[in-house]
């Protein structure tokens, strides 16, 4: 069979392609993609994809299985075999292509490797609100114990003058 009358079959024309393969795809161009074609076809294979776009020898299309692996762990397509080969759109990633797309969920920020950038300095917000609860308990109990021991003393001198 052609190349046209399979992409006809696809509902694609050749120039769908062709400007990946005159150009250098970036990460999130080759995501956008993946995800759009995802959302039209419900399961692909990643390297059947990958060789529609890119020639076997070059660096994207060696770079093609860690970029499916940023939408698994994003979790806007999961793997259907063991091979982790084969993707299936989720929820979350048909909601993402009818919002705008990857570059979209990139802008919002959403994606797992901001996340991880924003943790570290949300952990440390963290420990700072717990070290400042925890001054405030403790005042409280140490406010608490003399209040109650002014108390007791008052008391006591209450006793000392009813018994004198």
């Amino acid at each position: 069979m052609s190349e046209k009358y399979l992409l006809k079959k696809q509902g694609r024309n050749e120039s769908h392609f062709s400007f990946f393969k005159n150009q250098d795809m970036l990460k999130e161009e080759y995501l956008q993609q993946l995800l759009n074609d995802l959302y039209k076809e419900e399961a692909i294979n990643v390297f059947d994809h990958a060789a529609d776009l890119f020639a076997i020898e070059s660096e994207e299309f060696g770079n093609t299985k860690p970029w499916a692996d940023q939408l698994v762990r994003d979790k806007m397509a999961r793997y259907a075999d063991e091979d982790h080969t084969t993707l299936l759109i989720t929820n979350f990633g048909r909601y993402w292509v009818l919002k705008g797309g990857f570059e979209i969920f990139l802008k919002e920020g959403q994606s797992t490797r901001d996340k991880e950038k924003n943790l570290s300095a949300e952990k440390e917000k963290l420990i700072e609100a717990r070290l400042k609860l925890t001054q405030y308990r403790l005042t409280g109990f140490w406010l608490a114990l003399v209040i109650s021991c002014v108390g007791f003393l008052l008391s006591l001198l209450n006793l000392y003058l009813l018994l004198k």
